[in-house]
């Protein structure tokens, strides 16, 4: 499983992740803030989530492409 840090300082960067994440419809991704838990291909489903602070993004399948991590880079949470 992958885990890691997300932060969107932006609603552009809200737009430009689910973007991203489009490219991967057939990986499961998600988000998780406090108790909910949505998926990332969704722009309502992260913009229900509270963006002001950071989100856990989880990938529970393996392997995870190389690429996916490298475009989701810029959305990385470094705190």
């Amino acid at each position: 499983m992958y885990k890691t840090k997300v932060f969107f300082k932006t609603l552009s960067d809200v737009k430009e992740f689910v973007d991203v994440t489009a490219k991967y419809d057939d990986l499961e991704i998600n988000l998780i803030s406090d108790i909910y838990t949505m998926n990332a291909h969704s722009l309502i489903g992260i913009l229900s989530l509270d963006i002001t602070a950071p989100i856990d993004l989880e990938v529970p399948t393996e392997p995870v492409p190389e690429s996916f991590c490298d475009d989701i880079k810029p959305y990385l949470y470094e705190g």
